[in-house]
């Protein structure tokens, strides 16, 4: 069957006539209560699934602890619409293509604060722990006209876990492969005016090589720490009211390996990098009137890197110390209008860089801590009557860098059966240019007069739920022009390029007695059309995925297919200064998960991951793990 399928995709195509994406499901619920959940990302404003004109998934708590991964990034890489690269193992460089944009073109927001960073525009999700995640939501499309610069592919936003009433503990502790260990634990509580969670986490792994070819020192295993934890309060004094302090810090060491390609005294140096992240953020949430509610939030978010590297140059190590904050403030009211809802708000927002320094020693920065401000305004309007749908949003930012942009979104459903609803919509996006690209001067790589990249995209959908079955499928076609590009001649940044990312993505949910069954399939075409057409890199043109689960009573058992065609990469070798295509392989991965309640409370988990030892590569060069395996013992107070 499918002669002309690569292998790796055999498994997926083998199952295509259930493939219709879910764009939105939620492991611990039957398909036919998710139209009933309430979304937020999607309008920034509590919405019911079912009346959602956006394409958006959202990953659960259940879901999240069912899944049994690490790692945010690698809970993400499972979802419809979303490709990883890694450049080894846990901690390394890392970056998430959502519907084919780049890793700094998709906004990352934990609690509603941005954290994508001032010196690349990327986060640091790798850093993040997942035991601290309550909730995960996915918007895919562009979404500046909510969010502002970044959401070109859209936007994934966390949401931590906060506390309740009623006085309760949970934990959880394992070990597995590569002498993992991993644990967590919190305590939470309050009553009808406070609220509280302490939580305290740590993850450590001896890891393996990062290196594909590796020699030396490059050859050992490049081990992760990573030791965290967080608080939250809020006091209620009044129905409507909250009051609120959310404060999160993960810090420790990741071990790599030199990119350098080919040997020298390099590898026998130990790469490696000191990371500490750091969010916190004060909230008031009032309702003003019975039909007017008002949330004001002050946020930072701060990443502070210091990277250990071999300067071959001066035969010496270098230290490059990177130091990023993001500060935001914004002011949003929802009000209920006799036709919907209204939103309107606005926002403040600064970046800045700490002192950079090179591998001599001196700043990269004639100015010692750059910083761009950016204030913005947004209103939309929201709403549903009889058989239609209706999304209106508009957002005006003003950059202090490069003046003004304003970007707008348009979406309009119809519910043509009651099984059977559909949605099309139009928006545009950018990504403003990071503090590095504006104003680093060392080699005089800085350009002043960049503009934004710029994107507008085209979608349309169908949803269809009847039951305990949802299935859907997205079209869109997002053109993307102004992208950043390097000029040889001046060896500064400019904007030169255009790219296309256009896609399908299709899937089904649904539930037969005690079995459970998800599968998922993304047709993406990403191409560079100023480069003759050229594949966007380590973005696979076809990925799918199939999860069948049952439960026995006690035992919950659950194996997933994961599979990803070939993929372009560009290699960069040293020794002659110059880039070269070398395509990456198709691969097919096996996981299986169990879990035992061995109490209402207490549960055994467990996972074999790399079920056949697939040898693949997400990045030219750089190793992935091989068979896994993972055991862990989790304490989760009844709800």
């Amino acid at each position: 069957m499918y002669p002309h399928l690569k292998p790796a995709l055999k498994p997926i195509a083998a199952l295509l006539p259930l493939l219709f994406v879910a764009p939105l499901h939620a492991a611990d619920e039957k398909p036919d209560a998710i139209a009933d959940a309430i979304i937020v990302t999607a309008t920034r404003q509590p919405i019911r699934a079912s009346e959602v004109l956006a394409d958006v998934t959202v990953i659960d708590r259940a879901e999240i602890e069912k899944s049994g991964q690490d790692t945010i990034d690698e809970l993400l890489a499972r979802q419809p619409g979303v490709q990883l690269y890694t450049s080894g193992g846990a901690g390394t460089i890392s970056g998430l293509f959502l519907r084919g944009a780049n890793p700094n073109q998709t906004k990352v927001l934990v609690d509603g604060i941005a954290i994508n960073n001032s010196n690349d525009g990327k986060s640091a999700l790798q850093f993040l722990s997942l035991d601290s995640v309550e909730r995960i939501e996915i918007l895919r499309g562009p979404a500046s006209s909510l969010y502002g610069s970044d959401a070109i592919g859209g936007v994934i936003s966390i949401i931590t876990r906060n506390g309740r009433q009623g006085l309760r503990a949970d934990g959880f502790v394992g070990y597995g492969s590569h002498n993992t260990r991993r644990a967590n634990a919190g305590i939470s509580g309050g009553d009808e005016h406070w609220r509280f969670r302490v939580e305290a986490n740590h993850y450590e792994t001896d890891g393996f090589s990062a290196s594909r070819h590796a020699s030396n020192k490059d050859a050992d295993n490049d081990a992760y720490r990573n030791t965290g934890g967080a608080a939250s309060v809020s006091f209620l004094p009044a129905e409507g009211h909250e009051i609120g302090l959310i404060y999160r810090n993960n810090k420790g060491l990741v071990h790599y390996d030199s990119d350098s390609g080919y040997a020298h005294p390099a590898s026998d140096y130990d790469y490696r990098q000191r990371f500490e992240t750091e969010q916190w953020q004060i909230f008031s949430k009032n309702r003003i009137l019975d039909n007017w509610e008002s949330t004001l939030r002050y946020g930072e978010a701060e990443d502070d890197d210091k990277d250990y590297a071999w300067d071959r140059w001066a035969s010496a190590e270098s230290l490059t110390r990177t130091h990023t904050r993001n500060r935001q403030l914004s002011w949003q009211n929802d009000i209920a209008l006799p036709l919907g809802k209204a939103l309107l708000a606005v926002e403040k927002q600064k970046q800045d860089i700490g002192p950079r320094y090179d591998s001599t020693g001196s700043t990269l920065f004639s100015d010692h801590s750059p910083s761009v401000s950016n204030t913005s305004y947004l209103a939309g309007w929201t709403a549903h009557q009889d058989k239609h749908s209706w999304q209106l949003n508009a957002r005006h930012d003003k950059h202090s860098r490069f003046g003004n942009k304003t970007t707008y979104s348009a979406a309009y459903g119809y519910q043509f059966t009651n099984a059977l609803r559909g949605h099309i919509s139009y928006g545009t996006a950018f990504h403003a240019p990071t503090v590095v690209q504006l104003y680093k001067t060392k080699w005089g790589s800085n350009n002043p007069d960049l503009k934004p990249e710029e994107s507008r995209n085209s979608e349309a959908g169908l949803t269809w739920e009847q039951g305990a079955h949802q299935a859907s499928a997205t079209y869109y076609r997002n053109r993307v022009k102004n992208l950043f590009g390097y000029d040889p001649l001046t060896y500064k940044e400019i904007n030169i390029n255009k790219a296309l990312q256009e896609g399908v993505t299709l899937g089904y949910a649904g539930q037969f007695g005690a079995w459970r069954l998800r599968a998922a399939y993304d047709w993406l075409n990403a191409i560079d059309k100023s480069h003759h057409d050229e594949r966007l890199i380590r973005r696979a043109r076809n990925s799918g995925s199939v999860a069948l689960s049952h439960t026995w009573n006690q035992l919950e058992t659950g194996v997933e297919v994961i599979a990803v065609g070939r993929r372009r990469d560009s290699v960069y070798d040293p020794s002659t200064y110059a880039a070269s295509d070398d395509d990456l392989g198709g691969y097919t991965l096996t996981n299986l998960t169990a879990r035992y309640a061995l109490t209402r409370e207490v549960s055994l988990e467990g996972r074999l991951s790399n079920l056949f030892d697939k040898k693949y590569e997400l990045a030219r060069g750089y190793n992935t793990d091989g068979f896994n395996a993972f055991v862990g013992v989790r304490y989760t107070p009844s709800r």
